[in-house]
C-alpha cells in the first residue's frame, strides 16, 4: 500500500514540474507623437506641469475600452508601459521643451521655482467597440496658472475622436498617437496666445 502512494505521489510530482506557464507576455506600449512643430521665441518664464487629475479607472496602466451597456474593461494581455496619466504629463514636457516656448518646463516633482502651473484633468481616455469598428474618445481639460498670484490664466477643453484601424489593442494604440499628434500642436498654441497675452 505504501507503494502505491509513493508511486502516486511520484507521478504527481513529476506531472506538476512538467506543467508550462502558457500564459501570453504582455505587450507595453507608449505614447509616440513625434511633431515637427515650429520652434517658438522663448518667452522667458518657466512651467511647472503639476499632476494631473483623472477618474478613477485612469489611475494606473491599463488600456481600457467600451462595448457599451456598462461593459467597460481593461485588455489583458496590453498596457501602457507606465501610469497613464504620468505619460501625458511626460508626453506635454517633452512637446514644450522641444518647442521651446518656456525658458524651461519641468513636471510636478521638482523643486525648481516656476513662474506658471499648467494643471490638468484627464475626463476620459477610453476605446469605443460597437460591433466591427471602433474609436478612441481622448477628453482633458488644462488650466494656466499664474504661481505668485494664483490668478488662473486660462482654461481650455481639448476633446478627440479617432477612428482605430483595428478592434484591438493595438487600434487605440495607433489611435491614440494621432489624437496626441493634434493635441501638442494645439497645447502649444493655446499656452502661446495665454503667455502673449499674460
Amino acid at each position: 500500500m505504501s507503494k502505491i502512494l509513493i508511486l502516486i505521489f511520484v507521478a504527481f510530482f513529476l506531472g506538476g514540474c512538467s506543467i508550462k506557464d502558457v500564459s501570453a507576455p504582455i505587450l507595453k506600449y507608449k505614447i509616440s507623437s513625434v511633431n515637427s512643430l515650429n520652434k517658438q521665441k522663448e518667452n522667458g518664464k518657466i512651467l511647472k506641469i503639476s499632476q494631473f487629475k483623472t477618474v478613477q479607472n485612469l489611475i494606473g496602466d491599463k488600456i481600457w475600452y467600451d462595448r457599451g451597456k456598462y461593459k467597460t474593461n481593461s485588455y489583458l494581455y496590453s498596457s501602457w508601459n507606465q501610469d497613464f496619466s504620468s505619460m501625458v504629463e511626460q508626453n506635454i514636457a517633452n512637446t514644450l521643451y522641444k518647442n521651446g516656448l518656456f525658458k524651461s518646463v519641468f513636471i510636478s516633482y521638482s523643486r525648481v521655482k516656476y513662474d506658471l502651473i499648467l494643471e490638468g484633468d484627464i475626463i476620459k481616455a477610453v476605446q469605443n467597440v460597437d460591433k466591427n469598428r471602433a474609436s478612441v474618445a481622448f477628453e482633458m481639460r488644462l488650466y494656466l496658472v499664474d504661481s505668485k498670484s494664483s490668478k488662473l490664466l486660462g482654461t481650455k477643453d481639448f476633446i478627440y475622436a479617432k477612428k482605430c484601424e483595428s478592434i484591438d489593442a493595438l487600434g487605440a494604440v495607433k489611435a491614440y498617437n494621432k489624437i496626441f499628434k493634434t493635441f501638442d500642436k494645439e497645447v502649444v498654441l493655446w499656452l502661446k496666445k495665454l503667455t502673449k497675452e499674460n
